[in-house]
């Protein structure tokens, strides 16, 4: 049984916009983007997943769990932007429902951890809970956030357990969507960070996609990392690169 996700919304437009989070983040976490896309014309919504923010917790957090819980939101979506995880049950869902979404955006979405040993993944997705949990340490490790998403980034971790990030990577060995990725049949684009600042897409496997499947673009964001919608140094391109995406004018 799917689980009923908690949802927000930004906007009143005609066209509907799903947003999809990362793991350890929550619905706050688009405290920019969703007004700045409802201007553009959108009802803009976005889910906290299961075992985040204001969701259930869950027995299980497979891919096809967290998927299941976003399908049940409804289909016809004119447009879907999936960061992180939240890229991997957009290309899911999608892939189960090709009525789904109109349009993807992957921003730098996690399709692979089939070569990254188990613990390896665990260990380095963890990290940050036995940090301090303080603004001052987590700025530190993320000196190109705006302030605003270091305080959102606290909030959103006292949300979501450590045993929901470890779920999540034990719960789904061998994680790869390469092949379903490739055979998406909708307008996609795959917004990559920069691999030289924390860009988690290779940007051998984002050019394959797009050589692979005319119905896929891929761009990197030059500079910025795996979140450049928290980075103030590159937001307005990447603001501009998903209104393209979504054929709007920013």
């Amino acid at each position: 049984m799917p689980l009923p996700l908690h949802t927000r919304t930004w906007g009143r437009g005609r066209r509907r916009l799903l947003l999809l989070h990362g793991i350890t983040w929550n619905t706050e976490g688009w405290w920019r983007v969703g007004p700045d896309l409802a201007a553009l014309g959108y009802e803009v919504t976005a889910a906290d997943l299961r075992g985040h923010g204001r969701s259930p917790r869950a027995g299980d957090y497979t891919l096809g769990g967290y998927t299941a819980d976003v399908a049940a939101l409804g289909s016809g979506w004119d447009g879907v932007v999936g960061h992180s995880l939240g890229g991997a049950v957009a290309v899911l869902a999608q892939t189960a429902d090709p009525g789904f979404a109109r349009r993807l955006i992957l921003q730098d979405p996690a399709l692979l951890m089939a070569a990254v040993p188990t613990e390896e993944a665990v260990a380095w997705l963890v990290e940050p809970y036995r940090h301090p949990r303080t603004v001052e340490a987590v700025a530190a490790e993320s000196p190109t956030w705006h302030p605003e998403e270091v305080r959102r980034k606290l909030d959103a971790m006292d949300q979501c357990p450590e045993e929901v990030v470890e779920a999540t990577v034990r719960d789904n060995p061998g994680w790869n969507l390469i092949a379903e990725t490739a055979a998406l049949g909708v307008p996609t684009t795959i917004v990559g960070g920069d691999p030289e600042h924390g860009g988690i897409v290779p940007v051998t496997i984002g050019e394959w996609f797009a050589a692979e499947n005319p119905m896929i673009d891929y761009v990197v964001l030059e500079g910025s990392g795996h979140s450049a919608h928290r980075e103030p140094a590159v937001y307005d391109r990447y603001l501009e690169t998903v209104a393209a995406a979504l054929e709007v004018d920013a």
